[in-house]
């Protein structure tokens, strides 16, 4: 009986650990597959927020705003070949539309056709075309634009069920019509229809189809990068409805622990043994997915035990089975907290992106049902940057901890809370019944950020800024919602941070003639629209001109003169700047060769030079010496001005490019001395030609006393340091009193000159002097005595 009894067991037994290394193997793969969807689903998410920017713009989406917004959407999305715009152009549209799209510089632009050798050709004549107009495809850009996407059945497919679902549809998987020629993948497009049109009705999105929008994807690089990081023993193999007539998968994820790759092998084959099978959502059709296990299912090692200890043959059993059961339970749980922190930010156990946006689309849902109004109050802290830079990043990370931990303590509990990563928090406020209510909570929250934190000894002092979007029934979904918090948040920024504000629609408009500048100033260097002004610089005692700032100006067709106050900080942020200030100095040393061609040269001439220069502009010091060597100006002739902001960013980052600058012999000065929050130990590490007070200094010298004490001690200063000063914003006579006592020589403002035009500069330069009110009478006085 103990015999039977014992090999009885062991049957038992072996059957148990055979289903309980199977439940092992279902979980791992089971989670392997989840991660492979959410990741697809994020990727979607990046088409359908394209479409959220065509639908939220009443004005339509030119080329530009379209490369801003996709800007946005990709950095790191190594899977995304690209995004596209794809317009529905009619027959009797097609010359109209050809001909616009080379006036946009898509030069020999056609809708074109795909031939059967893989060629492209000019599409012939039909009904309409889907021609791809916009796309960031970079360098394969040229091989796509007009290809038109209705001319195959594996195109024109997607296309039609996109538009008459009104839902995201997913092509075929096949070899991409840009890059190499075994580069697979397959692409989605979401309809997009004509504003305020209805399109409920089939017949209604056939009719009022405006275009579609596309994103382009790889599919192997997809599956590797979204599941890269898995190292479980599992072998995955995906295949494609009706792409791969031999019945093998279009792509297999082997186990991070193999030594070799898993080689491909057909559904019937991987059917046979252990394995798991499931489906993947890719748009609007399945792909199928198998796992087998990799390394065997697992053997009943233990189970032999109870042949050898046959009296102990109950006891054994009922201790396995424990033991098995709460390993059970542990698997579950364990795929229960996957499933939570695929919905979690690791770093503050707040809720993340993710789960984020999921809650605001079932409260714009319910919004919509007539449910209590809610509110998104987006937020990022101010120079955070510099916390990670100057404290490190385990310090960065526990204030964001911190941050976190007062913002659950300030909301409500039914309010969701979020980082969305890096600095960056988000607050869904429910039952937002007025706007008082959401203020209160969003000057409650900047309020309570702005408090002092204690890190490890530190005292950490930082700012918020804040974004914040009603709902409105009118608002198109969740996406427009959270692009209006963007742009008040942008608003908050700008305004001077430490603040919030409500998104309004002004805000639609300022960012449409941000867009409209930065578009404008892109072609404002060919068309010659920009020109230098001088504003000398004075000898105070005598009135004799020793120098000139160049100050740019924007002679715009329509605008008219614009100053730099307009336009600058927007070269800045689209990158402009770099060709305008290398157009700027380039000027600047051509007038001063003609200058000295002519006798009347100045000592110098100054240029300004923004710190974006210093990121975007790696041969910073290589063109400024080329533009020296074409004028044949000598080096110690120009003077380049940085702000004591843009000095203290180069000495962090950019050391050496201000080392080369003052090896060329180039002058440096210090613009707006007086005004930055830096150490002056840069003053010792990069000894700077000239200090200038700044004009917000000057303007109370002879009435502030607090002024006065500053400007004298710079003065002091610079005399100690043996570093030449001159003060910016002279408007008055007693503020050139001031400054002669204080033994300060130089200065420059309106008291001399405006800036004015190089013609103009000329005569003064000729003239040699420029003497005021008071010198003139002080000069008759000197005379008559």
């Amino acid at each position: 009986m103990g015999t039977t009894l014992s090999f009885a067991a062991w049957m038992i037994v072996s059957r148990w650990e055979d289903r309980v290394a199977e439940l092992e193997f279902s979980l791992r793969a089971n989670n392997v597959a989840s991660a492979l969807q959410t990741g697809l689903n994020g990727y979607f998410d990046n088409v359908v927020a394209l479409r959220a920017l065509f639908e939220s713009s009443a004005q339509g989406v030119s080329r530009s705003d379209f490369a801003i917004f996709a800007d946005q959407l990709l950095p790191g999305q190594t899977a995304i070949l690209g995004v596209s715009w794809i317009p529905r152009v009619m027959r009797d549209e097609r010359a109209a539309h050809e001909s616009a799209a080379v006036g946009e510089g898509l030069v020999g632009y056609h809708v074109k056709t795909v031939t059967a050798e893989g060629g492209m050709v000019v599409s012939p004549q039909q009904d309409e075309y889907f021609p791809v107009y916009y796309t960031t495809e970079g360098r394969s850009a040229n091989q796509v634009y007009g290809l038109n996407l209705g001319d195959t059945e594996i195109r024109k497919q997607p296309l039609e069920r996109a538009r008459d679902g009104n839902l995201l549809a997913a092509s075929e998987n096949f070899v991409l019509q840009s890059g190499t020629a075994d580069r697979r993948g397959f692409f989605v497009v979401l309809p997009v229809y004509r504003r305020g049109l209805p399109h409920e009705a089939v017949d209604d999105r056939r009719r009022n189809l405006l275009g579609f929008v596309q994103g382009v994807f790889q599919s192997d690089a997809m599956v590797e990068t979204i599941l890269g990081g898995f190292k479980s023993r599992v072998d995955l193999y995906i295949f494609a409805p009706g792409t791969n007539p031999s019945g093998l998968p279009i792509h297999v994820f082997s186990s991070k622990l193999r030594q070799t790759p898993s080689e491909p092998k057909p559904q019937a084959a991987l059917n046979t043994g252990l394995h798991w099978s499931g489906e993947l959502k890719v748009a609007d059709i399945q792909w199928k997915l198998i796992a087998v296990p990799f390394g065997g299912a697992g053997t009943a090692s233990d189970a032999w035990l109870l042949l050898i200890v046959g009296l102990l043959l109950t006891g054994m059993v009922g201790i396995f089975m424990w033991r098995s059961r709460r390993y059970a339970l542990y698997l579950s749980r364990a795929n229960r907290k996957i499933s939570e922190l695929a919905r979690t930010d690791t770093l503050t156990t707040l809720a993340n992106r993710r789960e984020f946006l999921d809650q605001l689309a079932a409260s714009f849902a319910a919004g919509n049902r007539a449910a209590s109004p809610f509110a998104v109050l987006y937020c990022d802290l101010d120079h955070f940057k510099d916390v990670n830079d100057t404290l490190g990043h385990p310090l960065g990370d526990a204030l964001l901890r911190q941050v976190a931990e007062r913002l659950k303590k300030t909301v409500r509990d039914n309010d969701l809370i979020a980082r969305f990563g890096g600095d960056e928090f988000a607050v869904l406020q429910t039952d937002a019944v007025d706007v008082a209510t959401i203020n209160t909570l969003a000057r409650k929250i900047i309020e309570m950020l702005a408090t002092p934190f204690s890190i490890e000894g530190s005292e950490v002092q930082i700012t918020a800024s804040m974004g914040i979007s009603l709902y409105s029934a009118q608002l198109s979904g969740p996406d427009a919602m959270m692009i209006q918090a963007d742009l008040a948040l942008y608003r908050a920024k700008a305004d001077g941070r430490n603040c919030f504000r409500f998104h309004s629609s002004d805000l639609d408009l300022e960012v449409r003639e941000r867009v409209t500048i930065a578009d404008e100033l892109r072609i404002a260097l060919d068309r010659s629209e920009f020109e230098l002004h001088y504003q000398p610089q004075v000898e105070l005692a005598s009135g004799r001109i020793v120098g000139l700032e160049a100050l740019i100006r924007w002679k715009h067709p329509k605008r008219g003169l614009v100053m730099p106050s307009k336009f600058i900080a927007i070269a800045e942020r689209s990158g402009a700047i770099v060709p305008i200030g290398r157009w700027a100095f380039d000027q600047a040393c051509r007038q001063l060769k003609l200058w000295l061609d002519e006798g009347i040269a100045p000592e110098t001439v100054a240029v300004n030079c923004s710190a974006v220069q210093f990121r975007g502009q790696p041969d910073l010091e290589r063109d400024i010496a080329d533009s020296l060597a074409n004028s044949g100006i000598a080096s110690d002739r120009m003077e380049i001005e940085l702000t004591e902001s843009v000095l203290m960013e180069v000495t962090q980052q950019h050391r050496d490019t201000l080392k080369r600058l003052r090896h060329l012999g180039a002058r440096i000065a210090i613009d707006d001395f007086g005004t930055g929050y830096s150490s002056l130990s840069y003053l010792a590490n990069y000894p700077a030609n000239r200090l200038k007070i700044a004009q917000e200094l000057m303007a109370g010298v002879d009435s502030d006393p607090r002024n006065a004490a500053v400007v004298r001690a710079a003065i002091q200063l610079a005399r100690e340091l043996g570093i030449e000063i001159i003060a910016e914003g002279v408007e008055t006579q007693a503020q050139v009193n001031f400054l002669i006592s204080a033994g300060c020589t130089l200065g420059q403002g309106y008291l001399f000159s405006r800036p004015v035009t190089a013609k103009r500069a000329g005569r003064l330069l000729r003239r040699g002097t420029i003497e005021t009110a008071a010198s003139q009478k002080r000069n008759e006085h000197l005379a008559a005595a």
